[in-house]
């Protein structure tokens, strides 16, 4: 049985083993598993970003990680949970000291998409290999869209190689969609999407579970 529902912290090993697959040679993969760990885990519990996953039987498959605010998020993340992984993360430096720059490069993340208020950046999605090419991506961003409209957000951005002509396809299938700017990141040729939000609710859907963002949401009136 397949079931979209919000990630929680426990998520976050599956999910950091999906992103290893899924962008192998990447600079977050680079700084390791247990960065990967530690950033889900703090991803999955922060008012400024919300995780959304595919499961199959309770074995993740796929999952998509939403910032509402990519510069909250990732000031959020450095002051309060880069210390746990300083060790491995200075190890991953020493073995390939050519990743600084491009470590440089994604803490200034919110500075290359330049989302305003009322827009979120997809800072990731991807699929088990074993689940590709069955419809589990386009319908998991159909979830992301029910949530994002559900929040009062506007658009939904998409930072994307160039030459990942897969995921290119996917989201061109969307209403709307435009190329906001095209700029280098991590030594890679990027295209940054936007695609608006009221367009796309047709056949949007809610995930299940606790979200984060919207208990927060309904407390505060505002993200």
């Amino acid at each position: 049985m397949i079931e979209f529902r919000y990630l929680q912290p426990a998520d976050a090993e599956a999910a950091a083993d999906i992103h290893i697959e899924g962008q192998p040679g990447t600079t977050l993969t680079l700084l390791g598993r247990r960065f990967l760990i530690e950033f889900y885990r703090a991803f999955y519990v922060s008012r400024w970003a919300e995780g959304i996953g595919v499961f199959e039987d309770d074995l993740l498959v796929a999952h998509a990680a939403i910032a509402i605010s990519s510069a909250k998020f990732f000031s959020e993340f450095k002051t309060r949970y880069l210390w746990r992984v300083a060790v491995p993360v200075a190890l991953s430096i020493l073995r390939q000291p050519k990743i600084v720059k491009y470590i440089v490069q994604g803490w200034s993340y919110a500075d290359q998409t330049h989302s305003p208020d009322g827009e979120c950046d997809v800072v990731f999605l991807g699929v088990r290999r074993d689940y590709m090419r069955h419809g589990v991506g386009p319908e998991l961003v159909r979830y992301m869209f029910g949530w994002a409209g559900a929040i009062g957000l506007k658009s939904s951005n998409f930072m994307i190689e160039k030459r990942n002509r897969p995921m290119r396809w996917m989201i061109g299938q969307l209403h709307g969609l435009y190329i906001a700017h095209e700029f280098e990141a991590f030594g890679r040729a990027m295209l940054f999407y936007k695609v608006p939000i009221a367009d796309n609710l047709a056949d949007a859907r809610m995930p299940s579970g606790q979200s984060h963002t919207l208990s927060y949401i309904s407390v505060n009136g505002k993200g």
